[in-house]
């Protein structure tokens, strides 16, 4: 990475390198401490691609004649390129100059109010208060006694218990942590439902009217326990007319609830494969962002390789780096890959397919459920260099949902 930012200051030259021994002026050029890269054959095979620093160029001339080889500049680049179009460009610097300069005074004023860690407290209602104390969008950064506004805005704010307010360019964050506040218990009648399909093997009412019993089986959105005071068994004729006479009072329904569930999945891995490494050779794109402006400094082929990867390394001011001008640089490096066929047995192919199974269950089973039975089963496939598994799984787990009283 270094050695291509010091070629690109230096300047470089594409060439092709075509006659009897091409071989031989590579092998001068390396002699001479003349640097060649990215090197290689045309599909033709007659001639050769390689790209030279600028100052070893006007070097080669004596090793042309030597070795009977002829040059052809197939494109160049660099820094001592683009001073030469600038200087062709006169004004593009002057505006340049200009637009950055602009930038820096608008920078020294607050445009955006962002409000971070508000969770019950409405943003607006804090941007509110900002305003009143003159944070607001258009003021200068330096005439903000930002100790000063905090406190006062902790006093408007009883809801809140810490304010923080930092400047981020042109933006004025302010982060607030709100007060914990004691939970009001919900106490309107409820019914226990279902979650998921099962079979019940343990039923504890803690409140309310149980609707199931062990060994029934339910489907979600069945009721388990129902919302209203359970009803008592008589003992005898005194109390069968007082529950008469009773009318059940609607509660909110609490207990375990567990169930038997069954859980299924499916994973695949290929025993065959085609796996990219890089090979080392690579080019690169340079493009600066001024603000919605794009500057193109060194272009990439449309298709440098046949197998290729791009690596984008942004790099912005700190000034301007949440601001609402964009001041960065894209570098994009285009890696060579190769590609080869990776091959593992059977048994490992099984066995990465049963984890890709089971990593797709791992979000559905609740982490407290008790696993009973775990299954995998090989399935048929048409393609025989894909495996694919069914795991199933058998599950005890508190299956029961608290959902209003219709």
């Amino acid at each position: 990475m270094k050695s291509n930012f010091i070629n690109y200051l230096n300047g470089y030259v594409k060439i092709r390198i075509y006659g009897k021994m091409p071989e031989k002026f590579i092998n001068l050029c390396t002699t001479n401490y003349i640097i060649l890269w990215n090197i290689h054959k045309e599909m033709s095979g007659e001639s050769v691609i390689a790209t030279i620093r600028l100052a070893d160029f006007f070097k080669i001339r004596p090793i042309v004649a030597k070795t009977g080889t002829h040059i052809c500049v197939l494109s160049y680049g660099g820094m001592p390129f683009l001073i030469k179009k600038l200087k062709r460009r006169k004004m593009l610097p002057v505006g340049i100059l200009l637009f950055v300069m602009v930038l820096n005074i608008l920078s020294s004023y607050i445009w955006f109010i962002d409000i971070i860690g508000t969770k019950q407290l409405p943003p607006e209602r804090i941007k509110e208060i900002a305003y009143q104390y003159g944070i607001k969008p258009g003021i200068m950064k330096d005439t903000i006694d930002i100790k000063a506004i905090e406190n006062k805005m902790l006093l408007s704010l009883p809801e809140i218990s810490w304010i923080g307010i930092n400047f981020i360019g042109t933006h004025a964050s302010i982060e607030v942590v709100e007060k914990t506040m004691p939970k009001i218990q919900d106490k309107l009648p409820a019914d226990i439902i279902a979650g998921k399909d099962g079979i019940i093997v343990e039923l504890i009412a803690l409140a309310g009217q149980p609707m199931v019993k062990a060994g029934d089986t339910i489907k979600k959105g069945d009721v388990l326990i129902k919302g209203v005071t359970p009803v008592v068994t008589p003992q005898n004729a005194e109390q069968t007319n007082e529950q008469a006479k009773a009318v059940p009072q609607p509660v909110k329904a609490n207990g375990i609830v567990k169930a038997r569930v069954w859980y299924e999945g499916y994973g695949e891995e290929r025993i065959k494969s085609l796996v990219y490494t890089r090979t080392g050779r690579e080019c690169m794109a340079i493009t600066v962002k001024l603000g919605a402006k794009e500057f193109q400094l060194k272009k990439a082929p449309e298709q440098p390789y046949d197998a290729f990867e791009v690596e984008d390394i942004h790099k912005s001011l700190d000034f301007w780096r949440n601001s609402l001008f964009t001041v960065e640089s894209i570098i994009s490096i285009y890696h060579e890959l190769w590609a080869e066929t990776q091959e593992i047995t059977l048994e490992e192919a099984r066995d990465k397919a049963r984890n890709n199974a089971l990593l797709v269950l791992k979000n559905s089973i609740p982490e407290a459920a008790y696993i009973l039975n775990r299954n995998t089963e090989v399935l048929k496939s048409s393609e025989p260099n894909l495996i694919r598994i069914k795991v199933n799984i058998e599950t005890i787990e508190d299956i029961g949902q608290n959902m209003g009283s219709k």
